[in-house]
């Protein structure tokens, strides 16, 4: 019998269905992290940061270095390009020196960045065709 029993393995797992991978608050991480799922930087990170989820950049996180997610919401500072699948966001708390580029992109009052700005998605026009 294991220290949660028959029962409580599977309780506790599933507790943490979904639950992405999180870099603590006085935690500093170089080189370059990929995570399936979503990723909560609330850290200093150094390097590319890619998730198959979401990606937060809490206010306290800071990014040097490519950031690519599902979704993506900074709150904190990122010094580099910042790629989104879907939805980018920037909160007013937030600080962006580097490219965007995403489906969507939200930058609320108050928000800071530079650097050039790239919607991606939708339908492609189509393109005339010769008889």
């Amino acid at each position: 019998m294991g220290i949660f029993g028959n029962t409580g393995g599977k309780r506790i797992a599933s507790m943490f269905e979904g639950f992405g991978s999180v870099i603590g608050e006085k935690a500093v991480f170089k080189g370059e992290f990929t995570a399936p799922g979503s990723v909560n930087i609330n850290g200093e990170c150094e390097g590319k940061i890619s998730a198959g989820g979401e990606v937060i950049v809490a206010p306290g996180g800071r990014v040097t270095g490519e950031l690519e997610g599902e979704s993506v919401v900074i709150s904190g500072r990122v010094d580099g390009n910042v790629k989104s699948r879907e939805t980018l966001e920037i909160t007013k708390s937030g600080r962006v020196n580097g490219d965007l580029a995403g489906a969507r992109i939200n930058i609320e009052e108050g928000a800071a960045y530079h650097g050039r700005v790239t919607v991606e998605g939708g339908s492609q026009p189509e393109q005339p065709q010769n008889p």
